[in-house]
């Protein structure tokens, strides 16, 4: 959902962009103070939702709303003011909405949610149901309302697609797409590849009753087709502070790899920072178990999951030492121990530190 903010205070601007920035689906695509800079624009940004200002200096919000509609005849029009006597004339004006300042977070989610409502009568029941889904964790694949994995001509065709999907409904200029997904080519080379591998995606998507899923103006390319993914459901996860056994069992589930495991260089950081982020919130669940001794299924695949992510952090053995040595599973302490001896010091050259050989030896003294 593509929303510009229009506001004379610029630090209203920043704080509704600051709001809006923790909903899925939502990229604020432009931010104005003058408002008839904002009307020269719009057509060229062609946002879905405009956030208003009533009171303005320079025109007043509800003119300048029939203007917008008059340019762009599905924008939607969420109105903010400071006086509530605005209402009707909003809602007059076929307005979606309207906010009083401060804008509060629980009437934001309302309004969020009604334009989310929206949009979906505006794709129709039938586009909704076909939704195609991306799996991002491991490696990327889409698949379409059947659950069938739609099948790539070519390598760059897939690498173009996830390319296009990750930068969030945003459109990504011609050049920067060929030096990012033909880096090695000349000019003329990778304009043609580009050529062709936009019409092999776009024959694709037709054939799933995408039309125009791939869309081109201002010498950009942007992916406009809905898109539910595994990045959005973990996400949605990962913003809160803590994680219960359900939830833990869903980041499991959802990250069965590295994000784009395929290893595009464009997707090295954000693969990066998940793996880091899940790691943390996997490590302090387990810590916590082990902590209060709820030594559950659960704890061993968590424990599992981030040995395989960092088979060579210390912290993380000596875990899987205490998750053995507290249920007496002399054996399989006794198995993980020495493979985890043996390959740190294949891979490393390393031994493992004293104080996780104490930690084993003391289990192992005990049983």
């Amino acid at each position: 959902m593509r929303i510009i903010l229009i506001d004379d205070e610029p630090i209203a601007l920043d704080l509704l962009k600051l709001m809006l920035s923790s909903y899925e689906d939502v990229d604020v695509v432009g931010s104005y103070t003058k408002p008839l800079d904002a009307l020269k624009g719009i057509k060229k940004i062609q946002p879905d939702v405009i956030f208003l200002d009533i009171e303005m200096g320079e025109i007043n919000g509800l003119e300048l709303a029939e203007l917008f509609m008059k340019e762009l005849d599905a924008v939607e029009i969420v109105f903010i003011t400071a006086y509530s006597e605005y209402a009707v004339d909003a809602f007059e004006i076929n307005a979606i909405d309207y906010l009083l300042k401060p804008i509060q977070e629980k009437r934001l989610n309302k309004t969020i949610e009604r334009l989310k409502d929206k949009s979906m009568e505006h794709y129709g029941i039938n586009i909704l149901d076909n939704r195609l889904k991306v799996n991002s964790f491991g490696s990327f694949e889409v698949l379409d309302s059947m659950e069938n994995p739609l099948i790539w001509r070519t390598q760059k065709s897939k690498e173009l697609f996830a390319y296009l999907w990750s930068k969030k409904e945003r459109a990504v200029s011609k050049m920067l797409i060929m030096e990012t997904i033909f880096p090695d080519k000349d000019l003329d080379k990778a304009t043609t590849l580009l050529h062709t591998t936009i019409y092999q995606l776009r024959k694709n998507l037709e054939r799933l009753g995408y039309s125009n899923g791939i869309i081109y103006f201002n010498d950009c390319y942007q992916l406009d087709i809905p898109i539910k993914s595994d990045v959005q459901e973990l996400n949605k996860i990962l913003g809160s502070k803590k994680h219960n056994d359900k939830e833990i069992e869903e980041i499991l589930r959802i990250y069965k790899g590295d994000f784009l495991e395929e290893g595009y260089h464009w997707a090295m950081e954000t693969q990066q920072i998940y793996k880091d982020v899940v790691f943390n919130t996997l490590e302090k669940y387990a810590r916590t178990q082990l902590e209060y001794e709820k030594l559950t299924p659960i704890l061993k695949t968590c424990l599992d999951k981030i040995h395989k992510m960092d088979s060579f952090n210390e912290k993380v053995a000596e875990m899987i030492i205490h998750y053995y040595g507290k249920q007496n599973k002399r054996s399989s302490l006794e198995v993980f121990f020495n493979n985890y001896v043996e390959n740190l010091w294949e891979e490393m050259s390393l031994k493992p530190m004293e104080i996780t050989i104490d930690l084993y030896r003391k289990y192992m003294e005990n049983f």
